[in-house]
């Protein structure tokens, strides 16, 4: 009898290996695939692209050299965007993530027909540059490295995804048992990921190894996450239990927790990593100072609506600003230093899921969940 039981089970471990085997060898195949239509569309658009590059350089910019450009706290300009002066129909369905990259040129779409689309605004128009393909499921969260050579993904198909700038597909970061609501890199390097999920954990991952090298159990589906000190060790991250929890990754539990009055669906920090947003679906946006652990700040409308619960508000370049989409389809633009309400911009017809403003000048480019994209700024 147990001769018979150690055989059964040798066969049933022979049977999985090989199956095992067989999943690796087709997601291979899968990657290869991605690849090739990659490499043949950057074939097509390659004298567009180098067009769009001369035309950037034609332009001027004043460069400010700083030793670390996240404690630089204000930039030269001041000032938030007054009007469109661009629209585009960005994806075939919703759209529920946008990110410009650090030149100021490159912008990011992630929407739920599972693409991510790369877009240069150049002279106060967009123009398509790449399509990153394969996910499997919606893409709700994008990030760019500080060399803009590199996008990670959050998708709904429980995996997030690293693509380099030639749009071949990098890593699939799988492990998450639910969807990924966020997903960045660490210290915006290309070197590490951190990723949240709605099975409740956190996930740190090494892009050298390709591996999970450590997961955060944190009791709460995580909507959004940044990270922030010197050494980029602590993240902050956002949960639907209202709490905004932070850890240090070379511990298991949280250093610290602070409890608000809604559902957390974005947080976000300023450059100088002193003040940190969160917007909740109580309809309101605080701002926290982290040294002192304490809310400084509440931004509110009597109009302005959060949409959903992966909602994203941001910080301006200099930390001045800060813009929020809303149910209404408005943007509405506040001023940090003393909470006042600017300016409200309005051009979608639909709710506005995420804006995400340009490191080099006062544009700010949001999404809405009927494929619109809009630039925004000061003509």
């Amino acid at each position: 009898m147990y001769n018979a039981l150690e055989q059964d089970n040798r066969k049933i471990n022979i049977e999985y290996q090989e199956l095992l085997n067989r999943w690796l060898k087709y997601k291979a195949v899968q990657a290869d695939l991605v690849n090739m239509q990659n490499d043949a569309e950057i074939k097509q658009k390659q004298l567009q692209m180098q067009n769009l590059l001369q035309q950037a350089a034609e332009q001027a910019v004043d460069v400010v050299e700083v030793d670390n450009p996240r404690s630089f706290p204000f930039l030269p300009f001041d000032g938030y965007p007054t009007k469109c002066v661009y629209k585009w129909d960005a994806h075939e369905g919703e759209v529920n993530a946008v990110k410009f990259g650090p030149t100021g040129i490159l912008v990011a779409t992630g929407g739920s027909d599972r693409k991510i689309k790369l877009w240069n605004i150049v002279n106060n128009t967009c123009e398509e540059a790449g399509v990153l393909t394969g996910c499997n499921a919606a893409v709700m969260s994008i990030d760019i490295d500080n060399d803009e050579r590199h996008i990670v993904g959050g998708c709904n198909d429980f995996a997030c995804r690293v693509w380099s700038s030639d749009r071949r597909l990098r890593h699939s970061l799988t492990g998450h048992s639910g969807k990924v609501l966020a997903a960045r890199f660490v210290g915006g390097e290309a070197t590490k990921v951190v990723s949240g999920s709605h099975d409740r954990t956190l996930k740190v991952w090494d892009l050298i190894s390709k591996a999970c090298i450590k997961t955060i159990f944190a009791g709460s589906s995580c909507n959004d996450l940044v990270t922030a000190g010197s050494m980029q060790t602590t993240i902050i991250s956002g949960h639907f239990d209202k709490r905004i929890r932070f850890w240090d990754t070379r511990a298991d539990t949280p250093t610290n927790e602070i409890l608000l009055q809604g559902k957390i669906t974005s947080v976000d920090i300023a450059r100088d990593d002193t003040l940190l947003l969160a917007c909740s679906r109580d309809d309101t946006i605080k701002l926290i100072d982290i040294r002192r652990n304490l809310v400084v700040s509440t931004l509110c409308a009597e109009s302005f609506r959060t949409a959903f619960d992966w909602t994203r508000a941001a910080f301006s370049p200099n930390g001045r600003f800060v813009a929020a989409g809303s149910q209404d389809g408005a943007v509405y633009v506040w001023n940090a230093l003393n909470a006042k309400l600017e300016t409200i911009l309005k051009e979608h017809s639909q709710s506005v899921s995420a804006c995400t403003w340009n490191r080099q000048n006062m544009m700010l480019v949001s999404v809405d969940r009927s494929k619109r994209a809009v630039l925004w700024g000061d003509g």
